[in-house]
């Protein structure tokens, strides 16, 4: 069983203990909003604008979809290829 946590110190330790199963989903937000002008993503989510303002409205298969986006763009990142 995983463990929850209150407030993600950052990304990595959201998806550590995410459960890409779940029912709902949570927010990948992690209170870091800037967008990177150079990659388009959110420095703290890796979210585009439009992932962050459609999340609200979205069926869960389209959050999964955002969150399997955002872990793949994190191990581009942690690979340096992001």
């Amino acid at each position: 069983m995983r463990r929850k946590i209150a407030r993600p110190e950052d990304l990595d330790d959201l998806i550590d203990f995410l459960d890409i199963d779940a029912t709902p989903l949570p927010s990948p937000c992690i209170g870091i909003c800037r967008v990177d002008t150079r990659s388009a993503f959110c420095s703290g989510c890796l979210r585009t604008i439009a992932e962050i303002t459609e999340w609200g409205a979205v069926d869960h298969q389209r959050r999964r979809q955002v969150w399997l986006d955002i872990m793949q763009r994190r191990a581009a990142v942690k690979a340096g290829r992001g």
